[in-house]
């Protein structure tokens, strides 16, 4: 009998309403779903604002608010998840959702957003709390017209808002804390976006669930490097 599995995506910019007429965010990375067919039954969730899932009327979100909808899905749907597949950001969620939910289900991380490159990360000056609003127009109109940020410059209200609350998350307590029998983390060791190496930097010597991929960055380990996946699913 097989195993279920939920996949949650990453924060792609291309996946945003708007930029696709797509209603499944894992359409364009059909060899590893293929595999995953074979061996799980699959669910898969659009985060919203992604696919043409409707957005809340809230002005953003954090990382727990992602977490109850991951939750909800999983109650509306009557699941027994026996693994979550997280992909980027899809791999934040899941790590927040385990430890928060103190499941049993196992985790297979491809590139998870546990924390970001510093280097990618933009700071701005701390405001009193009633000039916050100014402060964001500014911090804003730096990152979309003069950075060019694709995933804020393509993104709605709710989606501008939402990323620059959770792309500051540093989850790297939670990973910690959860079982090696319970999770693998797979990286491309030429990522830089989400900082493999401060990962492995800052690890208990007892959390040895961490696998490399030669050569794969960020954006091509889900599509170039399918087989070493597969390989380390297995």
């Amino acid at each position: 009998m097989k195993k279920n599995i939920l996949l949650l995506h990453g924060w792609d910019y291309d996946l945003y309403t708007k930029r696709t007429s797509s209603k499944d965010a894992w359409e364009n990375y059909q060899e590893l779903i293929k595999f995953l067919e074979n061996k799980y039954n699959i669910y898969k969730l659009n985060f919203p604002g992604f696919c043409h899932e409707e957005e809340p009327k809230e002005k953003e979100w954090n990382i727990d608010d992602y977490v109850k909808y991951v939750e909800r899905y999983i109650s509306n749907n009557n699941l027994n998840v026996d693994y979550v597949l997280g992909y980027s950001f899809g791999g934040a969620v899941a790590v927040k959702w385990k430890v928060t939910t103190k499941t049993k289900t196992k985790l297979i991380l491809i590139a998870p957003a546990i924390i970001r490159n510093s280097n990618k990360s933009h700071k701005f000056i701390k405001t009193p709390k009633f000039l916050n609003p100014i402060r964001n127009i500014i911090r804003d109109f730096y990152i979309i017209h003069i950075l060019k940020n694709p995933e804020m410059r393509y993104g709605t209200r709710f989606l501008r808002n939402s990323y620059q609350s959770i792309v500051r998350s540093d989850l790297r307590k939670e990973l910690f804390s959860i079982n090696n029998k319970d999770i693998k983390l797979i990286y491309g060791n030429k990522d830089s976006a989400v900082a493999p190496k401060e990962i492995i930097k800052s690890a208990p010597k007892s959390f040895n669930c961490i696998h490399m991929i030669n050569n794969a960055n960020h954006d091509n380990i889900i599509t170039d490097y399918v087989n070493e996946l597969i390989n380390i699913i297995n």
